[in-house]
C-alpha cells in the first residue's frame, strides 16, 4: 500500500466508508486519536485503586460542572421531569450536579472494565436472565432496549455471558462510536450504525440473534411517536416498535446500574409482546407507551444516573 493509500485509509470510518460530513475535529482521524487515548487511559486507570480513581473522577466532574453551562441546562431540561419541578428549581440543580459526578465515575469504571472484563463479569449482579431466554424461545430473536441510565457502555463485556446468542448494538454513527468500535468488537459485541438500513438489524433478528438499542431520544431525522413519559409527553423514536412489529420480536427492557465503584447490577425485565404485524401505527405506539411506562419507573428511581444530555421534545399532558 502506498503512502497516499495509507493516508486515505486513515480518513475512513471503521466500516471502511468515508464520512465527509463529519464535523471538523470529529472525523475518523480524531476517532483514531481518541481510541489511542482511551486505551492508554484504560491501562493506567485499571491499575489504580478505587480510593485513588474515585476522587480524581469527582474532581474532574467538579471542573466539568463549572466549565459546561450548556450541558447543565440540557440536563436540567430533561431531569426536571423525573422530579416534576421546573428546570431552575434548586432540587433539579442538585440532581444535575449529582448526575455529572456519576457520569465521571461511570467513565472511570468504563476504563477499568475495558482492561479487566473478567473482573467486571465476576463482580456484576445479574437479575432476570430468564426473561431473555423466554423471549428467545419464541424464535424471532430479542430486542434488548434501555435508556441512557447507568452504564451500558461499562457492561460491554457482559452480553456474551448473559445472552446465549450473538448480540449486536445499534449505535450512533459518529466519531465517539468509531473510536470504541474495535474495543466493543473485541469484547464480542457486533455493531450496526443507526445510519444503516433497518433491514440489516431485521436480518439478524430473523436469524434468532439479539439487537441492543438505547432508545430514549430521537435524532432530527427519526420518526417518532408521542407517549407519556414521567410527568409529560415526549417524542420517542418509533424504530424500536417498528422493528419489533415487522420482525415479530419481543422487547426486553433492561438497565445497568451502579452498586458501588467497580460494582454493577444488570436488571432485566419481563418481555413486552411485539405488535401484531397488521396493527400498524396504533399497535406500534401502544408498545412504545408500554416501554415508556417501564422507563418512567426506572428513571424516577435512578434519576441521578440518567445521562440525559441530548435534546428531547417535551409537551404538557393534555
Amino acid at each position: 500500500m502506498s503512502l497516499r493509500e495509507r493516508l486515505n485509509s486513515l480518513r475512513l470510518a471503521p466500516d471502511g466508508k468515508p464520512r465527509p460530513d463529519a464535523p471538523f475535529g470529529r472525523g475518523s482521524l480524531a476517532a483514531r486519536a481518541l481510541r489511542g487515548a482511551i486505551i492508554g487511559a484504560s491501562a493506567i486507570a485499571s491499575r489504580l485503586p478505587v480510593g485513588v480513581v474515585t476522587p480524581l473522577a469527582d474532581a474532574g466532574a467538579t471542573l466539568e460542572w463549572a466549565c459546561r453551562p450548556a450541558k447543565r441546562r440540557r440536563l436540567a431540561s430533561n431531569l426536571c421531569h423525573t422530579l416534576g419541578l421546573p428546570p431552575d428549581h434548586p432540587h433539579v440543580k442538585a440532581l444535575v450536579q449529582r448526575e455529572i459526578r456519576n457520569e465521571a465515575r461511570r467513565s472511570a469504571d468504563f476504563l477499568w472494565a475495558l482492561a479487566r472484563p473478567e473482573e467486571l463479569i465476576a463482580t456484576t449482579e445479574i437479575h432476570g436472565r430468564e426473561h431473555i431466554d423466554a423471549a428467545l424461545s419464541r424464535g424471532h430473536g430479542v430486542l434488548l432496549v434501555s435508556t441512557h441510565v447507568g452504564g451500558w457502555e461499562v457492561a460491554t463485556a457482559l452480553p456474551k455471558t448473559i445472552v446465549p446468542v450473538p448480540t449486536t448494538a445499534i449505535v450512533t454513527d459518529d466519531w465517539l462510536a468509531w473510536a470504541v468500535e474495535g474495543l466493543r468488537v473485541r469484547l464480542g459485541l457486533g455493531i450496526v450504525y443507526d445510519s444503516e438500513p433497518a433491514a440489516k438489524a431485521a436480518r439478524l433478528l430473523r436469524d434468532g440473534q439479539a439487537i441492543l438499542v438505547i432508545g430514549d431520544y430521537a435524532k432530527a431525522w427519526m420518526r417518532t411517536y408521542p407517549v407519556r413519559l414521567l410527568d409529560a409527553v415526549a417524542e420517542l423514536p418509533a424504530g424500536i416498535a417498528s422493528l419489533a412489529r415487522l420482525s415479530s420480536t419481543p422487547v426486553v427492557p433492561f438497565s445497568v446500574l451502579p452498586v458501588a465503584p467497580r460494582r454493577w447490577r444488570v436488571e432485566i425485565e419481563s418481555p413486552l409482546d411485539p405488535p401484531a404485524r397488521d396493527g400498524g401505527v396504533a399497535a406500534e405506539q401502544a408498545l412504545l407507551q408500554q416501554l415508556a411506562d417501564r422507563w418512567t419507573a426506572t428513571l424516577r428511581a435512578n434519576a441521578e444516573h440518567w445521562a440525559a444530555v441530548y435534546p428531547m421534545t417535551w409537551r404538557e399532558i393534555p
